[in-house]
């Protein structure tokens, strides 16, 4: 038998394994059949993607661009030259070293453990992708415990953009890897940030795409700072100068990798200016990319609304299209949950971060590129954030920390009302709404 096939029916048995692994773990809040479903997606949307490419563009992409390249360094790893791993040959030389000669070099060494077969190469990184929405649903689960956090993984871990485009050897997997492991440590336990997943999965960032490191890193310090004027402490404050300090860090390793002369509005201006004019081309461009400040609304239109349906062209468009139009009638049905977010989106640590993180996103990606194909997949990393705000996880975030102290100042009973437990009010609510009924702890 071809390796080809038999390195991928491999890959499908350890993904497999690690789903029932996962499944069946103490610390799975999530209902099992739910977990193996969204592994079952997971090899569905790497076989989509792999046929996608075959069919629709001849088998000539960025990923078997990223396979062939990698396989040649892990050839050179299996004959033991060890070069391909020094400091030097990963981020040395005076060519870029960060994007996508980053992405050929992981390409290889993911094929140095899996052996030759695209295929399964294909389902390792939609299996990354996996993995980061789950930290992304446990985060959100260990705030606010319940059928909400569950409803909420039913969304990201079901949605089709989240299985499909991210399903193949590419960016688009370990972006949403990335944000998963960068939100995970960003969650923190009882407040504080877990600095190991958090500073790994900012460095992948970087390596990644420096710009979405940057929008990271702000989106960081801004939720940090919004929290630190609450119940201020020398914690709090020392974090928010940590987090501020590294946006600057990471502001000014942006600008140095991306050749922008000066790091300042105009400059970043100019720099996207010049990206967008290489992504005005095929039948989805758009035409035009806005520019500067007064571009953001038009940007943001773009990343949101489009393709408006007298735009779907083909059958890719078509379903973005209707992915849209899903998105906003969501926002439509959870209007209520919506309205109790924008009142007061600033007051949890996670939605904070969140929503900076999605506007910071959107006006990046919205300025840079003006091809609908291409907007459709870069937003996908945004979905999981997009889905807590659309779908009332937000709101109960918000609700968890007014709820109690509003059930506080209930009146004591009168002599004629019917007896009540003697135990204290909090001790009488549901359990999710017990969990650090102190007001301090993992909400920040």
């Amino acid at each position: 038998m071809d390796y080809e096939f038999l390195g991928f029916g491999l890959v499908i048995a350890a993904s497999l394994m690690v789903g029932a692994a996962i499944a069946s773990s103490r610390g799975n809040p999530f209902p099992p059949k739910l977990i193996l479903l969204g592994v079952v997606l997971r090899i569905v949307g790497s076989v989509a993607r792999y046929d996608m490419m075959r069919a629709f563009y001849g088998g000539i992409s960025d990923a078997s661009r990223y396979y062939g390249v990698g396989l040649a360094l892990a050839h050179r790893l299996w004959d033991l030259d060890l070069s391909v791993l020094s400091f030097a040959y990963w981020f040395g030389g005076p060519d870029r070293w960060w994007g996508t000669p980053f992405m050929e070099k992981l390409s290889g060494l993911v094929l140095t453990f899996l052996g030759p077969t695209i295929r399964g190469e294909f389902l390792v990184f939609s299996m990354l992708a996996f993995f980061g929405l789950y930290w992304v649903a446990l985060v959100v689960y260990r705030l606010r415990p319940g059928r909400g956090a569950v409803h909420f993984a039913t969304w990201i871990f079901l949605w089709p953009s989240l299985w499909f485009w991210p399903g193949s050897v590419g960016k688009e997997a370990v972006s949403v890897f990335t944000i998963g492991l960068v939100t995970y440590g960003f969650a923190g336990r009882y407040g504080r940030i877990r600095w190991l997943p958090y500073l790994g999965g900012m460095a992948l960032a970087f390596a990644l795409r420096p710009h979405v490191a940057a929008v990271l890193a702000l989106a960081t310090a801004g939720a940090h700072w919004l929290q630190s004027w609450k119940r201020p402490s020398p914690r709090r404050l020392l974090e928010a100068a940590v987090a501020g300090g590294l946006a600057l860090f990471v502001l000014a390793g942006m600008s140095r990798e991306l050749g922008i002369d000066q790091p300042d509005l105009e400059g970043v201006e100019e720099y996207i200016n010049q990206q967008s004019d290489f992504t005005l081309r095929g039948g989805s461009n758009l035409g035009n990319t806005p520019s500067g400040l007064a571009g953001i609304p038009q940007a943001l239109v773009n990343i949101w609304a489009r393709p408006f349906p007298w735009e779907a062209h083909n059958l890719m468009n078509l379903f973005a299209s209707a992915e849209i139009m899903l998105l906003w009638w969501l926002a439509w049905r959870h209007r209520h949950g919506l309205k109790v977010l924008l009142k007061g989106w600033w007051k949890q640590r996670l939605l904070a971060f969140g929503v900076l993180l999605i506007f910071g996103y959107s006006v990046i990606i919205g300025l840079t590129f003006g091809n609908l194909g291409i907007i459709a997949r870069q937003r996908t990393p945004m979905f999981p954030f997009v889905f807590l705000v659309l779908t009332g996880g937000g709101a109960d975030l918000l609700r968890r920390r007014i709820l109690p102290a509003a059930r506080r100042q209930i009146p004591p009973a009168s002599p004629g009302t019917p007896h009540q437990s003697s135990r204290p009010a909090a001790q009488r609510l549901p359990p999710q709404e017990t969990t650090n009924s102190s007001g301090s702890g993992i909400w920040g």
